[in-house]
């Protein structure tokens, strides 16, 4: 019998999961497996409109993820609620990370790639090192001690893939899924202000189907997303 996995996906902004991943994600819940988000920002700063204030855009963006949370079978959203734009400034971010993964031992993180060239946003890159950095340490027993003397032991995630890869070697058949991807994304109404018509969506939508049609042509799948598998176990997505 396949093993059931825990998963969970680690973003800064309420729809970096369904940009670069939801495929995957609505994959792993049809298979069966457990699927959890982590979201660090409540992305209150993420708007050019001046008029929409950070308190209004958070509770948007929040209704918005709930929304895109149903389409893709996602179990749980976890919200850290940084401010949007200052995760590099945040080092606390990484043992926040190393308590979750402790008390909810997934088997599985998928993340940032952040040793990805050009990566400009900074709350990106600040998630991938600080879960890549949490994932290494969090089986150590001393790392962060107030959790082992809480009783809260420690634990190291079995295998990490790395979403938007500098260097792919992991590719997601998500075929089936493309038009859940689709759906998901848009459902971010708030991240959607250059749709003013239905060519505008349309075009949009074809973009989105245009990129993981591309990340299919290496292994040969209609529609793919790409990774970078960290370790060599024989877990498979």
């Amino acid at each position: 019998m396949p093993q059931i996995l825990s998963i969970l996906v680690i973003v800064a902004h309420p729809d970096d999961a369904e940009s670069f991943c939801g495929g995957t994600i609505a994959h792993l819940t049809r298979a069966g497996h457990q699927v959890r988000l982590v979201v660090c920002t409540s992305g209150d700063r993420g708007s050019h409109h001046r008029e929409v204030s950070p308190t209004h855009l958070m509770e948007l963006r929040r209704q918005e993820q709930l929304e895109a949370q149903k389409i893709l079978g996602i179990d749980e959203v976890i919200w850290l609620n940084y401010a949007d734009g200052e995760l590099s400034q945040k080092p606390d971010l990484r043992d926040k990370l190393i308590r979750i993964f402790r008390q909810l031992q997934p088997n599985v993180i998928i993340t940032f790639d952040p040793w990805k060239h050009y990566e400009f946003h900074p709350d990106h890159r600040a998630v991938g090192f600080m879960a890549t950095e949490a994932r290494m340490l969090a089986d150590l027993p001393w790392i962060c001690p107030e959790l082992t003397l809480e009783g809260i032991s420690p634990w190291h995630p079995e295998e990490m893939f790395l979403f938007s890869p500098q260097e792919a070697n992991y590719w997601v058949d998500i075929t089936l899924e493309i038009d859940q991807k689709v759906k998901a994304r848009l459902a971010h109404q708030s991240q959607n202000d250059f749709i003013h018509s239905d060519s505008d969506r349309d075009r949009f939508i074809a973009d989105i189907r245009s990129i993981a049609e591309r990340q299919g042509k290496i292994p040969g799948f209609n529609f793919a997303e790409s990774f970078h598998k960290v370790d060599g176990t024989n877990i498979t997505l």
